[in-house]
């Protein structure tokens, strides 16, 4: 692992910012967490885009002339936040244990590895 990964994960956030970072990430994850294989166990952001879309088409049936916007915005938001993901990515007093596992697991870590 390279020291600059390990130099973000060693990035602590104040709790204000740990609670936008949060929302950010989780906007990626489905909403139970692996917890059900129902199909509306769907990432946030896709029923976002879904209401967006939705709200697009009723205001584009309602010849209103700003249609776009909804479903425009929304679609910025996607580049955007992985943008800001990519440069600032997830720390380790962010994550949750379960996500420390998996982090461990992705780059062949031992189970008690800490940064």
């Amino acid at each position: 692992m390279k020291e600059e990964t390990k130099e973000k994960l060693k990035k602590v956030y104040p709790d204000g910012y740990k609670k936008i970072r949060r929302w950010i990430v989780n906007l990626y994850r489905p909403i139970l967490h692996d917890k059900s294989t129902s199909i509306f166990n769907q990432h946030i952001i896709a029923y976002i885009m879904f209401i967006s879309f939705t709200i697009s088409g009723v205001l584009f049936y309602m010849d209103n002339e700003y249609y776009a916007y909804p479903f425009g915005i929304c679609w910025l938001i996607i580049p955007l936040s992985w943008i800001y993901l990519k440069f600032f990515p997830q720390t380790w007093d962010e994550m949750y244990s379960y996500e420390k596992e998996a982090f461990r697991g992705i780059w062949r870590l031992p189970e008690n590895w800490n940064p």
